[in-house]
């Protein structure tokens, strides 16, 4: 983890270095790549790839280098603030307007509304982006919170509906092979006057009827679609 300040030699590594930044702090610290990649505990390759391409994205590797380097990661980016046509202009514009007259102080007075006006033209935007990540991040939980709760309440009936499913089964087999057909409603009838009282039935009294009729109707599909495929299994065992 980053301390949270920077040493003066490693800002200028950053404002005046060029190329990769990664590869420019590494030097500052005297690291070989080799070096780096033990502190970080990401393969030298990953060193060497991220010191010859711009770095525009963030991973996990990288924010090990990060820690490793003892710097903020998004530092390390080279896109973490864009400058726009517009923005380019103003810059291009203080830099033309001090080639024939050095006045330094006055070109660092600039630069810092130069920034200024940056931040301010791109404020509303980190806002909405921040709200817009908020917004998918609660609705990434409410998914998150209605699948555990769906998973919870499988775990809570599957007991019960596997139960079911075998006691209709044998029950829908002695109604075929007397060459009847096992209605779902008629099942759920009998199964509600011959209950086990060693499996509860865990669904409110209010609504027992409706859920065994569709829990027997979804059986009985599964029931007849396996009578189907044990028939044809025969007749092509009969050919």
């Amino acid at each position: 983890m980053t301390d949270g300040n920077l040493s003066f030699e490693t800002e200028k590594c950053l404002i005046f270095g060029k190329g990769n930044k990664v590869r420019n702090l590494r030097m500052l610290k005297k690291l070989t790549p080799g070096e780096l990649a033990d502190l970080a505990d990401v393969p030298e390759e990953y060193v060497e790839s991220v010191e010859h391409q711009k770095t525009e994205q963030i991973d996990t590797n990288l924010t090990q280098i990060a820690n490793a380097l003892n710097i903020d990661v998004e530092l390390l980016l080279d896109s973490s603030m864009c400058l726009d046509n517009h923005d380019m202009y103003l810059l291009h514009t203080i830099l033309q307007n001090h080639k024939t007259e050095l006045n330094l102080a006055q070109l660092q007075t600039q630069i810092m509304n130069l920034i200024n006006i940056i931040l301010y033209n791109n404020r509303k935007h980190w806002a909405e982006m921040r709200k817009n990540s908020i917004s998918v991040l609660c609705k990434f939980e409410r998914r998150n919170c209605a699948r555990n709760a769906r998973k919870s309440r499988d775990e809570k009936y599957a007991p019960f509906r596997e139960y079911f499913k075998q006691v209709q089964y044998e029950r829908f087999m002695q109604y075929h092979r007397a060459g009847k057909m096992l209605s779902a409603n008629s099942f759920a009838m009998w199964y509600l006057a011959h209950k086990s009282e060693e499996m509860p039935i865990p669904y409110v009294k209010q609504n027992i009827v409706n859920k065994l009729v569709q829990l027997a109707q979804k059986n009985n599909r599964e029931f007849k679609k396996l009578l189907r495929v044990e028939a044809d299994g025969s007749v092509v065992a009969a050919d």
